[in-house]
């Protein structure tokens, strides 16, 4: 997903040895038509090139009010998304400036039969419109940064979504490439270490999205970091519903009352439609003492398809 356009850090200098060199070397009936000739094709091949790009990176890059809240939250996290915005139309600006600037300077080479003049008048041109980006230099640089941070956005699909939550080890990753029934994509949160892990399963036609949080939807509140807590903001957007997965049979390391302790947390901070399912149900002989859920063993056919099945009614149900 890409919310800013590339933006090379140094802009005019890379516009400027390209604007030059698309100007081909073109011999006229005299030096003065020669010259006149190469020198406002310069001028105007600079300004174009300068306003285009800028214009590229404007046009190109995402409004911030028009993303899913999820994302628009997840960039609040990373960038200043004002100080984004000004950038963005300062350097807009300044690409306007240059093309206009260009347009009068190639007017005024075309006018004039002194050769040495046109020369001095494109050289004038091209140090003007370095001083109007040298100007803008602070934006260009704030683009650029805000580039490389949000290059790594991780990519969700606008579909009905269910997250899986639940402590490490307790088979999440089991469950959801069972769902899936394909490979599953690995995407980064671009501000921290953890990943997004996400599958697709198909029902009657429809998709549905599971994205597992490893390290943000595995720990109560109270041990969350800043940044973990900034994730958690975010995943509140991304969907209603969530896939809470046990392990009763306590081979993850952590006891049933550690588990459930999570699970109230879930309810309580992230959202009240959650689908409760007991995974490693052949480890388990007692079933007595847990909340009501569904019962399943990923090694099992049978019961991964009547998983996948109540799974697709709940996420398709509003």
């Amino acid at each position: 997903m890409t919310i800013i356009q590339p933006v090379p850090k140094d802009l005019f200098r890379t516009s400027l040895k390209r604007a030059h060199n698309s100007v081909r070397q073109m011999n006229a009936k005299n030096r003065w038509e020669t010259m006149r000739i190469r020198e406002a094709g310069k001028v105007q091949a600079l300004g174009e090139a300068l306003r285009n790009k800028t214009s590229s990176v404007v046009k190109g890059s995402a409004d911030f009010d028009e993303l899913p809240p999820f994302h628009k939250e997840l960039i609040g996290l990373i960038i200043d998304v004002d100080s984004v915005r000004k950038s963005l139309h300062s350097v807009g600006w300044a690409g306007k400036k240059a093309w206009q600037l260009s347009r009068e300077y190639a007017r005024r080479i075309r006018s004039t039969r002194d050769v040495d003049k046109m020369t001095a008048l494109r050289k004038q041109f091209d140090s003007r419109a370095e001083s109007i980006f040298r100007g803008v230099n602070k934006d260009l640089e704030i683009l650029h940064e805000a580039y490389v941070k949000l290059r790594n956005m991780p990519s969700l699909k606008d579909e009905p979504t269910v997250i899986i939550a639940g402590y490490p080890n307790v088979g999440k990753s089991s469950i959801l490439r069972a769902l899936s029934g394909s490979g599953v994509e690995v995407q980064p949160y671009p501000f921290t270490t953890k990943q997004l892990l996400v599958g697709h399963m198909k029902h009657k036609y429809m998709s549905i999205q599971l994205v597992d949080t490893p390290g943000v939807m595995d720990r109560p509140v109270s041990r969350m970091n800043s940044i973990e807590l900034q994730a958690l903001a975010a995943m509140r957007h991304l969907s209603d519903k969530v896939l809470f997965i046990f392990d009763p049979s306590e081979t993850c390391g952590y006891s049933m009352q550690k588990q459930k302790a999570l699970f109230r947390m879930v309810k309580k901070n992230f959202s009240k439609d959650v689908l409760v399912v007991y995974n490693k149900a052949d480890l388990v002989q007692d079933r007595k003492g847990v909340v009501s859920g569904m019962w399943v063993s990923t090694k099992s056919e049978g019961d991964v398809q009547s998983l996948r099945i109540k799974v697709a009614e709940w996420a398709l149900k509003h």
